[in-house]
């Protein structure tokens, strides 16, 4: 009964889960609905707006006119050019063309600048939803972790409460004394003090996972656990790693797009120099009412006209304005360069890290497993001989907090060794596919 009740209080909505959500699937949850990403998403398809904006200065340009006005008092008559001091109606109809013929190749540099700034986005894009799924990794782990130190404390609540019901039967017996009940129930109560903070965490845990996809918690949501990975034999050496790192991590391909992206508009500035053609054309015809001779239409058949020209554009003192700007942009492509170094920088001791971690949390791990193998070994001895009347209250507690503390040291290398492994192997080849 009493352990009945104790589930019944500290179990209220994790009961048996009806749903269980994999990695992969939080995953995309998360490119779903995670607000970050989204606005890495908003900032690519800007980029190829302005790509297609860009690539809309290539065509030419065609405008349709009209324009329509009352005249009153001393004017000139559109149609004879002669003064006149009457009241008439006047209207005009026309259509332009105009389109450039030759910039100095400006709008061509503009456009593979634009390009590359497109697809620098793409890269950033992809960044962003890896910088939130490793958060997202974490996040997942912390709940499989937290989750197991729960059942791990729920255990050890089993065990005081099992010798709890011993002592009271040895106390009803008359073998056992009143302050040897109280003590074992001492422990029982650090038991559920420690379980009920495993339980908080959990919960916690589970909270900030559901936040970081960006979906309504839900108690019959269970996670999937996760197995230890076989990692290829080249993972420790972290300078293969990088080099592996270096072909496909977008971070990288991302600031060397960008920093590319400043040939050209240093190029497109430089076009401002070159002299520039443009192709122009329009037609039109207008009617007056001072004409009463023909009717509308006969008018604009009488007034159309049109022309044909070519303008020619030499700057002299450009230089002056565009050598400012051609500095400025090559700044900005020295900027980019370092951006593009730091990059790499970060990614190399990112990588140095992973290596490190997976070596030393693997020690840790195996060290752990022992450790606890051993105490669980020991406290077994210790539980015996106080069951058998041979050891005091005080030698169980300190086999079972030392228990306690191996199992929990245990579960917690365990869970980052399998966190470390995947962060590895996402560094190793770049995407997340085959890793969840």
């Amino acid at each position: 009964m009493k352990k009945i009740l104790l589930f019944l209080c500290l179990l209220p909505g994790l009961l048996q889960a009806q749903k269980v959500l994999t990695l992969a699937e939080c995953v995309e949850l998360l490119s779903k609905n995670n607000l970050t990403y989204r606005a890495g998403n908003l900032q690519a398809e800007a980029a190829q707006a302005q790509l297609r904006q860009t690539k809309s200065q290539i065509f030419p340009q065609i405008s349709l006119g009209a324009n329509h006005s009352l005249n009153l008092g001393r004017s000139i008559d559109q149609y004879t050019n002669a003064y006149i001091d009457e009241l008439y109606n006047y209207n005009s109809i026309g259509a332009g063309f105009q389109m450039p013929i030759f910039q100095g190749f400006k709008i061509q540099n503009q456009i593979r600048q634009n390009q590359l700034l497109k697809e620098s986005a793409m890269e950033n894009r992809t960044a962003v939803l890896n910088a939130q799924t490793i958060l997202l990794l974490q996040g997942y782990v912390n709940v499989l972790a937290t989750r197991a130190l729960y059942e791990s404390f729920v255990q050890q609540v089993e065990s005081s409460l099992q010798q709890v019901d011993r002592v009271e039967k040895q106390l009803n017996a008359g073998v056992a004394a009143q302050s040897t009940l109280f003590e074992i129930k001492a422990q029982l109560a650090n038991d559920r003090f420690d379980m009920v903070t495993a339980l908080n965490n959990y919960k916690t845990a589970r909270l900030a996972l559901f936040q970081r996809m960006n979906i309504e918690p839900d108690d019959s949501v269970d996670f999937a656990a996760l197995d230890p990975m076989e990692m290829p034999a080249d993972s420790k050496n972290a300078e293969a790693v990088y080099q592996d790192a270096l072909k496909q991590f977008p971070e990288i391909k991302a600031a060397e797009l960008s920093r590319k992206s400043f040939t050209y508009l240093v190029k497109s500035i430089k076009a401002d120099n070159f002299p520039s053609l443009t192709l122009g054309a329009n037609i039109g015809a207008f009617y007056a009412s001072t004409n009463r001779n023909l009717d509308y239409f006969n008018q604009l058949n009488a007034t159309r006209n049109g022309s044909l020209s070519l303008g020619l554009n030499i700057p002299i003192m450009g230089r002056w304005v565009t050598r400012p700007r051609v500095e400025f942009a090559k700044v900005q492509e020295r900027q980019a360069q370092n951006q593009f170094d730091i990059a790499k920088q970060m990614l190399r001791q990112s990588v140095e890290l992973a290596v490190l971690d997976v070596n030393s949390t693997a020690d840790r791990f195996a060290a752990a497993q022992g450790q606890s193998e051993s105490l669980t070994a020991s406290f077994a001895v210790v539980e015996s001989k106080l069951n058998a009347g041979t050891a005091n209250i005080f030698e169980y507690a300190l086999a079972k907090a030392n228990l306690g503390k191996a199992q929990a040291n245990a579960i917690q290398a365990r869970y980052e060794y399998m966190m470390k492994q995947r962060l590895l192997q996402f560094y190793r080849q770049g995407t997340w596919i085959g890793i969840y």
